[in-house]
């Protein structure tokens, strides 16, 4: 019993432990990780997997809309096929028309031409032997007017037959094509109910890292700040301020000047995102909103970044931006913003 009670740690034994934590960030990666498992540590390389297997959908659903592209220009293709056959059937049937129209009016004048020789045959027997003649001649024409006949007829059963036969394999295409279109939908139906699955659980994991991010944000801020000397009198993650400011600090510096720390938080930090980090911060409408909100000025502010590359550290330097990742502070902030006006 006496053991356990030397043992056992007092309130002030783990205060005295987290102030150690803060003052060595490397310690707590060490404890986080003994408490929290390989599991958790693991979270960051599942959430590459799945952003991979997002990419892969997206590029079968491309290929998918690829397919459908090339069945909708192949049925166009088929109807200007048809569109074209159809124009031809109809100037061969016209040109048919005007031939049975020329017969119908050669007919006509030769029933004229009869009449005017039985005329003739009844004034004289010359003109009766010339209108037999005539007859005879007539009867010729009249034959091969018939068998000019039954020739446009085959040729028109012809054609009737070829359109038969146009028709019923433009149906069975057409439905080939739809059969095809049909699958393509059920598996592109498919294919969104499982990016919308996958989405779904990529913003969940974002959301657990996100929150970790922001606790880690708001200590090691507060930490870089005491070892300048600031006072820190309050922090609070996740402010509502024209969107979402990650983390504010109200601090004290070491020459008494009451400031607010804006903290923008940040898995990867890119140049562009320093910059218009450095335009919001500085601009009139945001610090009112700000003040509004019960953050007075002057305004200093930092970005807690996982990772950044060279170049976003070169502009943070620039433009006197506090840059600060779990390793601690990389780039001091010296930006103080008041009123709109930076110094």
């Amino acid at each position: 019993m006496d053991e356990v009670e030397q043992m056992a740690f007092t309130v002030e034994d783990i205060r005295d432990l987290l102030e150690i934590l803060r003052q060595r960030p490397e310690w707590r990666a060490e404890l986080l990780g003994a408490l929290l498992g390989e599991e958790f540590l693991s979270l960051p390389a599942q959430f590459r997997g799945l952003a991979e297997a997002h990419q892969r959908t997206e590029a079968e659903i491309a290929v998918l809309s690829a397919e459908v592209r090339a069945l909708a220009e192949a049925q166009r293709r088929s109807e200007e096929q048809f569109a074209s056959y159809r124009a031809e059937t109809n100037r061969r049937f016209a040109e048919l028309a005007a031939q049975v129209r020329a017969l119908a009016e050669a007919q006509r004048r030769t029933e004229q031409r009869v009449e005017e020789l039985a005329e003739a045959q009844r004034q004289t027997d010359q003109t009766v032997r010339e209108l037999v003649e005539a007859q005879r001649q007539t009867d010729q024409r009249l034959n091969e007017l018939a068998e000019a006949q039954r020739r446009t007829e085959q040729r028109l059963d012809e054609l009737a037959e070829f359109q038969r036969r146009a028709y019923e394999e433009f149906v069975a295409f057409r439905s080939e094509t739809d059969q095809r279109l049909t699958r393509l939908e059920r598996g592109q139906q498919r294919l969104e109910v499982a990016v919308e699955r996958l989405q779904r659980e990529v913003r969940n994991l974002s959301n657990t890292i996100g929150m970790t991010v922001e606790d880690e944000a708001e200590d090691m801020v507060a930490w870089v700040l005491k070892k300048r000397g600031y006072a820190i009198r309050r922090t609070r993650q996740s402010a509502i301020i024209d969107g979402e400011v990650d983390v504010i600090v109200l601090a004290t510096t070491p020459e008494g000047q009451d400031v607010t720390v804006v903290v923008e938080v940040k898995h990867r930090l890119g140049v562009r995102d320093v910059y218009r980090w450095a335009q919001r911060v500085q601009s009139k409408s945001y610090q009112r909103r700000l003040s509004d909100a019960g953050y007075a000025a002057p305004y200093m502010p930092y970005i807690f970044a996982m990772r950044f590359d060279d170049p976003a550290l070169e502009a943070t330097r620039a433009l006197g931006i506090g840059l600060v990742n779990s390793r601690g502070e990389q780039v001091e902030g010296s930006l103080l913003v008041r009123g709109g006006v930076s110094r």
